[in-house]
């Protein structure tokens, strides 16, 4: 069976769950959850930006070692990963290679890029499991042991030897292979040559050398994460359901940690929905109103990444018709994003 017809699948499974959701619990009643938050949406929008801005900044304090670009184009970049990764059947991982190929087309060496990429999605993913431990543990504090923690703890532990997996393999040397595959490919099949070493591990190791930046890099990531709590104590205020800041903790965390375990599913279509009804019913929310809060979420989504995927479009466009050489396609977009030039590398 193709990857095609699996992620055709999973995108039909998501619709009809997410669907069927919606009619059984009232459309009506869901959209006009929605409705009351008002200008609210637009401050959710803007949050959103305000927490793919600290992404960028913390992807930017990765290289800062080794590269000094301006922030901006970590931003931009930053929020067209999410745009790809939120829209697009792309494993929440695609949007990613995309940003690092582009760092790579603005100057930065491929391996250094490709590095800085691997060691962001690490920080990324362990400051996300450190957000959903908290969530977790406000909820033992509130409801004490019973079965929903189990089950959602259960879920969170199974993750830790993946992350630590991935961890150790960038650790230990194992994308070394990768370096010596892509030279051997490139010689036996010349299209897919580099031009050079790729020189990945090696990148790794010097971006883990960077001990300060590592550990900063991790605490921006972590405060971004904390941006969603306001994000639902908006959107529940709207709707007047009175929210605690613990209740919002723990919808957020737990709700994004479901929405990233469901990594296989378009933009988590249905899980998400399914995750903030088990997660409001803990807290006595009508089942309209969480839902009406996950489609309010999902509303910077497509207000931040259409245009994201368009400027995205827009670049690869470019890039192919003009056919510049990598360096000028760079010199373009960074002028865009008001970078500096030239590049300054240490």
């Amino acid at each position: 069976m193709s990857i095609r017809i699996v992620m055709a699948g999973l995108i039909v499974a998501g619709v009809a769950v997410f669907f069927a959701l919606l009619l059984s619990n009232g459309v009506g009643a869901i959209f006009s959850g929605v409705a009351m938050v008002g200008w609210g949406l637009v401050l959710l929008v803007l949050i959103r930006l305000m927490a793919l801005s600290l992404a960028g900044l913390a992807w930017s304090t990765v290289l800062a070692g080794e590269v000094r670009l301006s922030s901006w184009l970590y931003i931009g970049l930053r929020i067209i990963r999410e745009s790809i990764n939120a829209l697009l059947p792309v494993a929440q991982v695609g949007g990613d290679m995309i940003g690092g190929r582009w760092l790579a087309r603005c100057g930065v060496a491929p391996g250094l890029a490709g590095a800085s990429i691997m060691v962001d999605l690490l920080l990324q993913a362990a400051t996300q499991g450190a957000f959903a431990l908290i969530g977790l543990g406000a909820l033992w504090w509130g409801f004490g042991d019973v079965p929903a923690i189990r089950d959602i703890g259960g879920v969170l532990i199974a993750a830790v030897p993946a992350l630590g997996g991935f961890f150790l393999a960038q650790r230990l040397g194992l994308f070394a292979l990768v370096d010596r595959g892509l030279a051997s490919a490139g010689r036996i099949f010349p299209s897919l040559a580099t031009g050079g070493r790729i020189d990945l591990q090696p990148s790794l190791y010097r971006l883990y050398a960077g001990h300060r930046r590592i550990m900063l890099a991790a605490a921006i990531h972590f405060v971004a994460w904390t941006t969603g709590i306001l994000e639902i104590w908006i959107g529940l205020s709207g709707m007047r359901a009175q929210p605690s800041w613990s209740e919002c903790l723990v919808i957020e965390s737990l709700g994004q940690a479901v929405r990233s375990a469901a990594f296989t599913v378009p933009g988590a279509l249905g899980v998400q929905e399914g995750g903030f009804l088990l997660l409001g019913s803990l807290f006595g929310l009508p089942a309209s109103t969480s839902l009406a809060l996950s489609i309010a979420k999902r509303l910077p989504d497509f207000v931040i990444g259409l245009p994201g995927l368009a400027v995205w479009q827009w670049l690869e466009t470019v890039s192919l018709l003009s056919r510049p050489t990598g360096r000028n396609i760079a010199l373009s977009f960074i002028s865009t994003l008001r970078c500096r030039i030239p590049l300054r590398f240490r």
